[in-house]
């Protein structure tokens, strides 16, 4: 997997609200901003949840306390035939469809009938064993997000997805709250992925700010997945660690700034430098009046600007020669004017 530039994912999620005529909102207005790819999510219900679920604190609210999980989850997730109308309007609008599934028949759906880049394993998939030998018999590359999860939980995944073959995968770092404060982001884990792991790695940012995208990009974060919504004020449990579109078209103009700035990891000196060095660097100067003759000694020479001359580090070329010229003192000594 080869990505020449940060891969940017604009995450839907459920702010679909359940109408797939918004969902195809998102990817006319996502296309138009620069997104490499729109993300949903697909799942049935009943082979989500069991009767013991519950709804994660952030999922709490007034409005919702009465409704259980199964009841609200079915209000907001989309119909099978959707994704088909969903992965056509990415298509059209030439944007990269992704879906992660979270559960293994919503997954072989997919697979069946959309075509998609990543397979997308959620952090709360990580271990479900039916997705993961469903995943580790093809060859796509895939997503890992790893929110909820250490070290040994992401060893154990990796293992089930690389037991027929060696995969082609993209560790998301990702912290699953929503949103995530700026203070329990810890970046620096990117770099122990990349080190743990030998595998390219992204970050999934729940955060409400652009920062912390900018800076995983400077650590190496290939991928960037961030959510995204049309109105903050909707109800639903992501809409308040996403940012609008508005929002989102600015994080991609400073990504793309972030990557030029970062540039390449080797020394590019810019044809500006080069001029500046001849004015900047500096050259072997006679200290001296040196008349035809005379031998350059050690102690009559000096380091002095332009840098157009002999550089210092070959001074020993020109110690103990003798000039065939008048050279006046605090001029550069030149080869072609020695004997």
């Amino acid at each position: 997997m080869n990505l020449k530039k940060t891969y940017i994912i604009a995450e839907v999620g459920p702010n679909h609200q359940g109408s797939l005529k918004i969902a195809k909102d998102y990817v006319k207005k996502l296309s138009s901003i620069g997104v490499d790819a729109v993300k949903f999510q697909i799942g049935i219900a009943d082979e989500i949840y069991s009767n013991d679920a519950f709804k994660p604190k952030y999922q709490q609210s007034k409005k919702n306390r009465s409704k259980n999980i199964l009841t609200l989850a079915k209000k907001r997730l989309l119909k099978f035939d959707n994704f088909n109308s969903l992965y056509k309007e990415c298509k059209k609008h030439k944007v990269d469809f992704i879906c992660s599934a979270f559960d293994l028949k919503s997954l072989k759906f997919l697979f069946k009938h959309t075509s998609f880049p990543f397979f997308k394993i959620a952090s709360g998939e990580i271990h479900s064993l039916d997705t993961l030998n469903f995943i580790s018999r093809k060859k796509k590359p895939i997503l890992l997000s790893t929110g909820m999860s250490n070290i040994l939980d992401i060893k154990k995944s990796l293992k089930i997805l690389n037991k027929f073959h060696k995969q082609d995968i993209i560790i998301l770092h990702c912290v699953s709250n929503y949103p995530t404060k700026i203070d329990n982001l810890n970046l620096n884990f990117i770099n122990t992925l990349k080190k743990k792991f030998n595998y390219p790695v992204g970050f999934s940012d729940h955060s409400q700010e652009l920062l912390p995208s900018l800076l995983a990009v400077s650590l190496g974060a290939k991928v960037i997945e961030k959510h995204v919504t049309l109105n903050k004020k909707w109800e639903g449990p992501d809409h308040k660690a996403s940012l609008d579109i508005k929002e989102f078209k600015n994080l991609i103009k400073l990504i793309r700034k972030t990557e030029n700035i970062l540039g390449r990891e080797k020394k590019i000196i810019t044809q500006e430098e080069k001029l500046n060095s001849l004015a900047s660097k500096k050259s072997c100067v006679t200290n001296v009046d040196l008349k035809k003759g005379d031998k350059i000694l050690k102690k009559n020479i000096s380091f002095k600007r332009p840098g157009t001359g002999l550089s210092p580090l070959e001074v020993k070329k020109i110690i103990n020669k003798k000039v065939k010229n008048n050279i006046k003192k605090n001029s550069l000594i030149k080869l072609s004017s020695l004997s």
